[in-house]
C-alpha cells in the first residue's frame, strides 16, 4: 500500500491538513482503504490528528489530518565544481543546519569528497539532535548528466569526472540509501515543491556558478531528457566564431557566461566575489554582451520548453535589478505571443542553499513522498 501512502503525504505537504472526508475526495481512495492508511501513519508518526474549529458529528470538533514535518529528516548534498554544501532538512526540506567546504577540482578524489560530506551530514544530524532512524537517506546533486537509475555522475564538463558512483560511495560511508539528481534539476524540483515554484505548471530554473546550467519541472515531475536530466542550456551556440568551450563546441552561450569569463570582464581575480554580475555591469559593453547572449539563450529555451515562471539561482540569483528590467522588456517580443504575457523571471527562494536543499528535495521524493517508507 506504499503507494497510498505516499499519495496521501503529498496531500498533505502540498494542500496542508485535511478532514478524513477531504482526504478521501481528494485521494480517491476508499474509505477502508484511508482508513488503513491514516492509521499506519498516525502509528508511524508521519502525521497527527488535530481540531480544525469547526464542528464534526453530534456537535464535537472536526478532526484534520496534518503532517508532522520533523517526524522524519532527510541529508541533502550539492557535490560542485569545487564546492560542496551539505544540509539535513524536515519532510518540507525546511534546513535544520548547514556545512560548506571547498575542494582542488585539480585531481580531486570523489571518494575523499564523499567521506567529507558523509561526516558533516553525521555532524548536523548531532546537533540537530536527529537520531539516526530518523534520517531516512541522501539526496546528492551533482553537474552534468547522472544515469537512468540516478547512482552516478556520468560525465562533469568542469571537474572532468566520469561514471562516478556517488550514490553507492554515500551508502557505503553512511550505511542509508543515497539517490544522485543533477544539479539543476535537483534545484529546479526544489523550487517546485518548496519554493516559489509551487503553484507553478511549468519552471525552468537557471543557475549560473562556474558554468551554466539549467533544469525544467513540468507538472510536479523534472524533465529528465534522455533519462539524465541535464538541460544543457549553457551550450546552446551563440556565435559561431566564439570562444571555444570546455564541451568542444564554439561560440556556446556559457563561454560568455562563466565565472571565469565574467571575471576578467569585470577585471577582477582571485575567488569570485558575491554579487558578481554587479562587478559586470560596470563595465559597459561587457555588460551588454552578457546580457544581449542571455536574452538569445533565454528565449530559445522559452519557445522550446514554454515554461511560466524562470527562476535565477547563483550568480544569477544574485544579480543586480537591472538585469531582471531588460529581460522584462527585451525577452517578451522574442517569445511566441501566447507566452508573453505568462512568462515571469524571479530569483531563487533558496539562494546560496539551493543545491543542497535540491539534493533534500530529489531525496524526500524518492524516500518519503513516494510512499517507499511504507
Amino acid at each position: 500500500m506504499g503507494i497510498h501512502h505516499g499519495h496521501v503525504l503529498r496531500i498533505l505537504r502540498d494542500e496542508g491538513p485535511q478532514s478524513r472526508a477531504e482526504l478521501a475526495r481528494r485521494s480517491k481512495l476508499s474509505a477502508t482503504t484511508l482508513t488503513h492508511v491514516t492509521a499506519h501513519l498516525l502509528k508511524d508518526g508521519s502525521v497527527m490528528e488535530s481540531e480544525t474549529g469547526g464542528l464534526g458529528s453530534v456537535g464535537r470538533p472536526a478532526q484534520a489530518i496534518r503532517l508532522v514535518p520533523d517526524a522524519h529528516a532527510i541529508a541533502g548534498v550539492h557535490i560542485g565544481a569545487g564546492a560542496v554544501q551539505v544540509t539535513v532538512t524536515d519532510l518540507k526540506a525546511s534546513s535544520k543546519g548547514t556545512r560548506f567546504f571547498d575542494f582542488d577540482v585539480r585531481g580531486a578524489d570523489p571518494a575523499i569528497i564523499v567521506k567529507r560530506a558523509s561526516a558533516a551530514v553525521t555532524e548536523l544530524a548531532q546537533e540537530a539532535q536527529i537520531e539516526t532512524r530518523r534520517l531516512l537517506g541522501v539526496g546528492i546533486s551533482v553537474p552534468g548528466p547522472v544515469d537512468m537509475a540516478r547512482r552516478k555522475s556520468l560525465f562533469s564538463i568542469n571537474v572532468g569526472w566520469r561514471d562516478v558512483p556517488f550514490a553507492e560511495l554515500m551508502e557505503q560511508s553512511l550505511s542509508m540509501p543515497a539517490i544522485v539528481e543533477h544539479n539543476v534539476t535537483a534545484m529546479a524540483l526544489a523550487e517546485s515543491r518548496y519554493g516559489i515554484g509551487r503553484d507553478v505548471s511549468a519552471l525552468l530554473y537557471v543557475y549560473l556558478r562556474t558554468g551554466l546550467g539549467a533544469g525544467l519541472v513540468v507538472d510536479g515531475l523534472s524533465f529528465r531528457p534522455g533519462g539524465h536530466g541535464a538541460v544543457e542550456l549553457g551550450h546552446i551556440q551563440i556565435s559561431q566564431n566564439g570562444a571555444v568551450c570546455a564541451c568542444g563546441n564554439t561560440g556556446c552561450l556559457e563561454t560568455f557566461l562563466r565565472e571565469d569569463a565574467l571575471m576578467q570582464a569585470a577585471g577582477l581575480t582571485g575567488p569570485a566575489p558575491a554579487h558578481l554580475l554587479a562587478h559586470v555591469e560596470k563595465n559597459a559593453a561587457a555588460w551588454d554582451v552578457v546580457v544581449r547572449h542571455l536574452t538569445t539563450a533565454l528565449a530559445s529555451a522559452v519557445n522550446l520548453l514554454t515554461p511560466d515562471l524562470i527562476v535565477f539561482g547563483g550568480h544569477l540569483g544574485e544579480a543586480p535589478e537591472s538585469l531582471f528590467e531588460r529581460l522584462r522588456i527585451d525577452l517578451p517580443p522574442r517569445v511566441m505571443p501566447h507566452m508573453r504575457d505568462i512568462l515571469e523571471i524571479q530569483r531563487s527562494d533558496f539562494g546560496p542553499l539551493a543545491g543542497a536543499i535540491g539534493g533534500a528535495a530529489v531525496a524526500l521524493d524518492h524516500f518519503f513522498y513516494s510512499g517507499a517508507l511504507h
